[in-house]
């Protein structure tokens, strides 16, 4: 048999979404409620969503695909604007919730359509797919395992797409993954499962008008349910070493499959059986759960009885009875008989899974559709039925001012998911919530002891992005308890739990650049601190974005080690190796300029293979520039010739991410280093880094700077980077003429007959001075 084709697999599209059943409406209706949030400004609705907004919806996603994504929600009329409509938003998420095959392989389709003409390139779907998370390899070193994962890339694109074909239309686009579906499956799954809002667990839940039998046909139909796709395609795929399209599936059916295990008879687990009597219908599921999907049929009931059962082969375990020894075959006699009329069963947090007894449930719901419920016990309802999905609740005060006096008012908050509900008070119906936020995006601090009107409170402070809602309490546990429940849901790490700061070793535009020890390790580091209130506008949110990404993204011996970052409502942290030896132009300053043909040779090609390396990523740095480049010194003896010098490049800040035929105007750089094409404002790509790599040459073999010479004046110096050939002064008279040859291709002002980034690092200048 062929080897290739052993390594082929099937499945179907409907299996690839979580085994769960959500109706359209509930979900649209929770998509309206985040839509509200994302939206909000000054308790004013914008026109849409954002950017720097929707990124919040999915803030583990590489700031690159969130982009694309966000982008191609936008219809084609509409894409010149900077935000996405309400209609936009719920027609993308809803698509990829309930779409059929053919309508996510168009939104897929969509996002690798970078210019939006309706066909795509791929060398586009390769550059989008290269951010995707890889699968873990220990045995590598990251660098060599992410250049070889790039060429493994370049096969599976090879095998699923014609190379001849320029630009592939959808149908063609369809054609290609029918056949192999790698390249969709990647995509889809990944954006699938970083979505909290589709990929979150969901209990089995169903429509108030919904009767028994209903209920039973779409148990039995699973996933293939009319609420669900009606595509049974077949996907075919092979295994990828390094993307595989269905890891985050995989991943969860394991879980789901040992969770299954653990609840069997053969182990020692808890499980929780209540025992109801069902009526003919169903009661209305309340409005503000069944708005996020995550609450199950609501049923009334004459008794609720909770058993506590330890099940194994040999004990049995219910309420305060003590342990009877029992044969397999009584233990399952035994749940037969609790498990009379409809049985209702939640599992503890380690072994949740719905779906574990649904045959069971099916059966039984079969049977008894016709009986009663007669139980009008709202809180013991409450209490069950609740308890599982909510992460925390109770009554707080907000304190407001009105004409000078000080105002309070009592409310009920419930924390469900990563949303949080208002209440007036907690006996009314889940129906009568008036305000619910969506909190990813926002951060909440502890506040200290104060004494309002009537007495000492405690608060906590919820920070939105356009408000601060405080809430106080008596009691500082329960203040306390907020904060831990609320750092829970957002997975909110306290950046001075983990550092403390030390000197400032740097100033920029936003902020400082700050030495700094773990505390942990006692690691020094280098720690950059961005103040917020200084970032006003979108754009900058975005570079700053991206420059986490890129560090994030980047292994490269020759690119600045990225240990994390953080961020708190006033700061962004972001948090990296500390090098000690200063940057270049402060090395070239100490030595007089004095660094021979050979060392300059060694620092630039060390420059260039990390222009390389970010270029196959479609990086490009944008402020390549000797105070950028950073050092490490070592065997150093006050002789040059014996010094080892590793360059290393830093400050992503002005970076941007584009497409292999995507260009930009935008106008970033340091004037002295910075393109023609850049200062004229015609489209560029990753060639203005060549052109600052050959300013960078040019200064370290010379100390000086091109277009500079004998020059004060900044209107004549610009006229002379943009019109001017490059002139080289007496200090290039004992400077090789590779070297000068190198220096004119980088600097060609033509950017199409300027020399690629390949072509410099294979250039005899770097050669002979091996």
């Amino acid at each position: 048999m062929n080897k290739d084709k052993m390594l082929l697999e099937s499945i179907s599209f409907d299996e690839i979404r979580p085994m769960d059943i959500i109706d359209k409406e509930s979900f649209t209706i929770h998509l309206k409620e985040v839509f509200k949030s994302l939206s909000e400004n000054n308790n004013k609705y914008t026109k849409g969503i954002y950017f720097d907004r929707f990124s919040d919806l999915i803030p583990d996603c590489p700031v690159f695909i969130a982009f694309k994504f966000f982008k191609s929600l936008m219809k084609k009329e509409n894409s010149i604007k900077s935000y996405i409509s309400l209609n936009e938003f719920l027609t993308g998420l809803i698509t990829l919730k309930f779409g059929n095959y053919e309508e996510v392989a168009k939104m897929i389709f969509n996002i690798f359509d970078f210019d939006q003409n309706s066909s795509i390139k791929t060398d586009d779907i390769k550059l989008l797919i290269s951010f995707l998370p890889l699968n873990e390899n220990n045995e590598k070193p990251e660098y060599m395992y992410q250049m070889e994962s790039l060429n493994e890339l370049d096969q599976i694109i090879k095998e699923t797409f014609n190379l001849e074909t320029t630009n592939i239309k959808f149908n063609d686009f369809l054609n290609y993954i029918d056949k192999k579906s790698n390249i969709f499956l990647m995509m889809f799954c990944y954006l699938y499962f970083i979505i909290p809002l589709l990929a979150r667990d969901i209990i089995i839940k169903h429509k108030s008008d919904s009767k028994t039998s209903d209920i039973n046909s779409k148990i039995e139909d699973g996933v293939h349910s009319n609420l669900r796709s009606k595509s049974r395609k077949k996907l075919v795929f092979s295994y990828s070493s390094a993307f595989s399209p269905i890891q985050n599936l995989r991943q969860i059916q394991r879980k789901n499959t040992r969770a299954e295990k653990e609840l069997k008879p053969n182990r020692i687990d808890t499980v929780r059986l209540r025992t109801i009597k069902v009526k003919e219908t169903v009661t209305p599921i309340t409005k503000s759960l069944k708005r996020i999907g995550v609450i199950p049929i609501e049923l009334k009931t004459n008794s609720i009885e909770e058993n506590e059962i330890s099940i194994n082969s040999t004990n049995y375990k219910s309420g305060t009875k003590s342990d009877t020894q029992k044969s397999d075959g009584a233990i399952n006699e035994e749940l037969k008989n609790l498990i009379k009329n409809t049985t209702i069963i939640e599992c503890s947090k380690e072994t949740s899974n719905v779906d574990i007894f649904s045959s069971m449930i099916k059966q039984e719901l079969k049977k008894k559709e016709d009986e009663n419920i007669e139980s009008n016990d709202k809180e013991t309802l409450k209490a069950n039925y609740f308890k599982e999905n909510i992460k925390y609740e109770g009554e707080l005060i907000m304190f407001t001012k009105v004409n000078g006096k000080c105002c309070n008012n009592f409310v009920y908050l419930t924390l469900i998911g990563q949303s949080i509900y208002y209440y007036n008070d907690n006996f009314q119906t889940r129906d009568d919530y008036y305000d619910c936020n969506y909190l990813p995006g926002c951060f909440f601090r502890e506040n200290s002891e104060e004494e309002i009107g009537f007495g000492y409170f405690y608060s906590f402070s919820i920070i939105f992005p356009f408000e601060v809602k405080q809430f106080y309490h008596k009691d500082q546990e329960e203040i306390q308890n907020w904060i831990k429940h609320l750092r829970e849901v957002l997975s909110y790490k306290d950046f001075f739990e983990f550092y403390r700061l030390g000197d400032t070793i740097g100033k920029g535009e936003y902020g400082v650049i700050k030495t700094g020890f773990d505390k942990k390790s006692n690691e020094k580091v280098a720690i950059k601190i961005l103040n917020k209130a200084k970032i006003k506008k979108q754009d900058q949110l975005i570079l700053i974005r991206t420059e986490i990404a890129i560090m994030k993204l980047s292994k490269h011996p020759n690119i600045i080690k990225f240990i994390g970052n953080y961020e708190n409502s006033e700061y962004i942290f972001i948090v990296m190796e500390l090098v000690k030896s200063g940057n270049l132009n402060q090395y070239l300053e100490k030595n007089k300029h004095n660094i021979n043909e050979k060392m300059a040779a060694n620092m630039c090609y060390q420059i260039a293979n990390a222009l390389i390396y970010l270029h196959k990523y479609g990086i490009i740095h944008r402020d390549l520039k000797p105070d950028n480049i950073l050092l490490k010194i070592t065997n150093s003896k006050g002789d040059l010739i014996k010094e080892s010098t590793e360059v290393i490049l830093m400050d992503f800040g002005l970076s941007k991410i584009l497409g292999n035929s995507e260009t930009t105007k935008e106008g970033y750089g340091t004037i002295a280093y910075i393109a023609p094409e850049v200062l004229m404002r015609r489209p560029y790509n990753y060639k203005v880094d060549i052109w600052s790599l050959g300013i960078i040459i040019y200064h370290i073999l010379s100390g000086e700077i091109p277009f500079m010479f004998k020059c004060q004046n900044l209107g004549v110096m610009l006229l002379r980077i943009c019109k001017e050939d490059i002139k080289f002064s007496k200090k290039f008279e004992n400077i090789s003429s590779d070297a000068i040859d190198l220096i004119k291709r980088c600097l060609q002002k033509n950017a199409d007959k300027r020399i690629s980034i390949e072509e410099v690092v294979n250039h005899n200048w770097f050669k002979s001075n091996k």
